[in-house]
């Protein structure tokens, strides 16, 4: 037997891990490779670092199983140091077990000497995947217990905290310190709001110009600027008057993507403790706010936070994209009132003019009729289809024709091997059969297989039905468009018509007759490949392939 051909996967958790344990698992699994005489793949080390395991969405283990699955697989065998590099769940670690077994891929744990050869494999897996859990669960606790214990002494529990600093103790154990500048910074915020009766948006705006950095954002958000949360966030802390809360929400994975989200803990969970060192506020300042921001409420019915959209979804809501920042355009001044309400790109509404320039705002009603005008004349045409089809055809017999001198050498090469199974199944009629001439055989029938799955690819003179039939299907999709984008009653789903087949529109702000307006960008996809796949008939394995084509011809 030829020796395995190895692919290596390996994993840790945590960004507070040190990044050599990746190759320290690679050199666990290279070494057991060497003792076994198996042979290792170089390029195919597979690797997720600072990701837990209790996620599928991983690049490294997903680039893994789509090289498992591949119809040429390169090679036959995962290497992992232990199960729980693979997953900490049971569902998770059966799963992948039956997916490689399945694939025809050997998994082995090199530590735990774990076989998917072996007859008590699925056993063996379903023990560790059990162990994994419950050590991940039974770690989960620990760790909280632990981090109540700090909260309880007076501790940092961690995570960034604007207007301290993390100082670590000779024991490992961290305590925040109020960091002067940024104190400043919170201090004055405070003031902005109740002694000069700043909103919110304005004390955002006013510290973006002065090119004061923000907290720290979050990782994927929006870059440090202000905005209207984070100054709410400031106002709401109450940290900075010298009291701290922990144990106010719980953090839990979604199910198969490991996705984090926070649901609240009942108050009876909370942990509260003075801590007078921490104190940025005066008492007086923070009574001050608290008396305007109920004042605001009981006003506007909000805390006065500058935005104005509210629960009502329109037909746009969600749908239009800032040219000049990528912010969303979103309704920012009216409150609803017809007429009134306008839209604006919300980054520039909430954080100013020194982080997106673009101050344009139009009605409502004009730019929502401007739009499905544009979508009417433009778009939403036969004409439309009928160019698109068109260009489609015109791409498709450039690429058969192309195509020509390789179907005649398939055709060649089919009508040898026909001959040559002639002759094959002769000789075994003759009484001369033996087992190279049924491998033999069965090896052209494969070959000749492939060959006539691809020489039934639609040639040029069988277009012309494939192209009407998809015309048909693109025409219906687009009467059904205009009929639920004419209907306000029928608001929510027009909306997610349109969000299925334009996606987003970017606006682009500009000037005419002296009043603001904004240009639309934006594409379109009367159907998607699963609509192709649902449309049967003659030819739908190649369905996928014109939906490709009629989208690049609809876009040129």
């Amino acid at each position: 037997m030829n020796e395995p051909r190895c692919a290596i996967y390996a994993r840790f958790s945590s960004d507070r891990q040190s990044p050599t344990s990746i190759s320290d698992q690679v050199r666990k699994c290279r070494d057991y490779a060497v003792r076994h005489g198996w042979l290792i793949l170089e390029e195919h080390l597979y690797s997720d670092e600072a990701i837990a395991a209790t996620s599928m969405a991983r690049e490294g283990l997903q680039m893994l199983l789509a090289a498992a699955a591949a119809p040429e697989r390169a090679f036959d065998c995962i290497l992992i140091d232990d199960t729980s590099r693979l997953t900490r769940k049971l569902a998770d670690a059966l799963n992948l077990y039956e997916k490689l077994t399945f694939a025809g891929v050997r998994l082995v744990a090199v530590s735990q000497g774990v076989d998917s050869d072996n007859s008590q494999a699925e056993l063996l897996i379903g023990v560790h995947g059990l162990i994994d859990a419950v050590y991940w669960r039974e770690l989960a606790q620990k760790t909280h217990r632990g981090m109540q214990g700090l909260a309880l002494r007076g501790f940092h529990t961690g995570g960034r905290c604007f207007g301290y600093s993390s100082v670590k103790a000779a024991d490992g154990s961290a305590r925040l310190e109020v960091n002067s500048t940024e104190a400043e910074i919170i201090n004055r915020i405070y003031r902005l709001y109740t002694e000069s009766a700043y909103s919110m948006k304005r004390i955002a705006h006013t510290l973006n110009a002065e090119g004061i950095l923000s907290p720290q954002p979050q990782k994927g958000r929006f870059n440090r600027s202000w905005c209207v949360s984070s100054v709410r966030h400031i106002l709401l802390n109450a940290r900075y008057t010298g009291k701290t809360t922990w144990n106010t929400r719980r953090k839990v994975r979604v199910p198969g993507t490991g996705k984090r989200v926070f649901r609240p803990r009942p108050q009876s969970e909370w942990v509260k403790t003075e801590a007078p060192q921490l104190r940025i506020v005066s008492d007086e300042l923070a009574t001050a706010v608290q008396r305007r921001l109920e004042a605001v409420k009981s006003t506007f019915g909000r805390e006065g936070s500058g935005l104005t959209i509210g629960p009502k979804r329109y037909l746009f809501s969600g749908l239009l994209k800032c040219s000049v920042c990528g912010g969303s355009i979103a309704l920012v001044s009216g409150r609803g009132r017809h007429g009134a309400d306008r839209y604006g790109c919300s980054v520039h509404h909430q954080r100013g003019d020194s982080v997106c320039e673009n101050a344009a705002l139009v009605r409502r009603d004009e730019l929502e009729h401007g739009l499905l005008k544009g979508l009417a004349e433009s778009v939403l045409r036969v004409e439309v289809i009928d160019y698109a089809v068109a260009r489609m055809e015109q791409a498709l017999r450039q690429g058969h024709e192309k195509l020509n001198a390789e179907l005649e050498r398939m055709r060649q090469r089919k009508h040898q091997l026909e001959t040559e199974l002639a002759r094959l199944v002769n000789a075994i009629a003759e009484g001369k059969p033996s087992q190279s001439f049924m491998a033999a055989i069965g090896e052209r029938e494969r070959e000749l297989q492939t060959i006539t799955n691809k020489l039934l690819e639609p040639g040029p003179g069988s277009l012309r039905a494939t192209l009407d039939e998809l015309r048909n299907f693109a025409i219906s999709r687009l009467t059904k468009i205009r009929e639920l984008i004419s209907h306000p009653e029928s608001i929510d789903l027009a909306r997610a018509v349109l969000a299925e087949h334009f996606g987003t529109f970017t606006l682009e702000p500009t000037i005419r007759d002296g009043e603001p307006v904004y240009l639309a960008h934006g594409k379109v996809d009367f159907f998607g490949e699963e609509a192709m796949a649902r449309t049967g008939g003659a030819g739908g394995q190649n369905r996928t392939g014109y939906a490709r084509l009629f989208r690049a011809a609809l876009y040129q």
